[in-house]
């Protein structure tokens, strides 16, 4: 321990430190921002306090000593890194399965909206606004498994109040189309405006038609 006691023989470019450079306490302690300023270096090798601020400048034979600590050793890199692929391009598939197909939508079906049915009273031009959006409500057919043969049908039944505007949708009836399918034309006529009622409210059924595409 009397090498570590004893003060630092820091030498700049071959000349000793200046001892006002020095930790006061003679164990050879100097702080980090003096080494940086151009104050003394240590020609062996320095033992730091990265809490404190400090480095010791090791004597000639502290060197290899085997009571020094090991050099602080880089972060590890993250568990997910990893070298790209060979050709550069992105990862194939895991145990080198086939990848998965893409998903391509049906063709969309011909869309029919057969003659609405009203209670309590009617809403004028119901059948035109949704023959509007007759290839919207083809294509979340399209979108969600197609028809399951070469015709199919939908079933509708909603309300129809002052703002005008479809409320309450459900799909009475299907045919030919999968739940996937019912589901995505119910959410996509909910609130949609169909246009003023004749009464407060008029209930509306009306029926899809569907055909596959030639």
């Amino acid at each position: 321990m009397g090498a570590v006691g004893a003060c630092v023989s820091a030498v700049a470019e071959g000349g000793a430190s200046p001892a006002s450079q020095q930790d006061p306490s003679g164990h050879g302690w100097v702080t980090a921002a003096t080494q940086d300023a151009g104050g003394p270096r240590c020609p062996h090798g320095a033992l730091e306090d990265p809490h404190r601020g400090f480095v010791r400048c090791l004597e000639p034979g502290e060197a290899d000593a085997g009571w020094l600590p090991p050099p602080p050793q880089p972060e590890p890199p993250p568990d997910d890194a990893g070298a790209p692929p060979p050709d550069g391009g992105d990862a194939g598939p895991i145990d080198g399965g086939a990848p998965d197909a893409a998903v391509v939508s049906a063709p969309p079906p011909v869309v029919e909206i057969r003659e609405p049915e009203f209670m309590n009273g009617d809403v004028p031009n119901v059948a035109k606004r949704l023959e509007k959006v007759s290839p919207d409500l083809a294509q979340c057919v399209a979108d969600h498994g197609g028809l399951s043969g070469a015709s199919g049908s939908v079933k509708i039944q909603f309300l129809v109040r002052a703002r005008g505007r479809a409320e309450g949708v459900e799909i009475l009836e299907a045919r030919g189309v999968t739940p996937d399918a019912q589901r995505c034309i119910r959410q996509f006529l909910k609130n949609r405006a169909i246009g003023a009622p004749s009464a407060d409210p008029v209930g509306v059924t009306v029926t899809l038609s569907l055909r596959a595409a030639k």
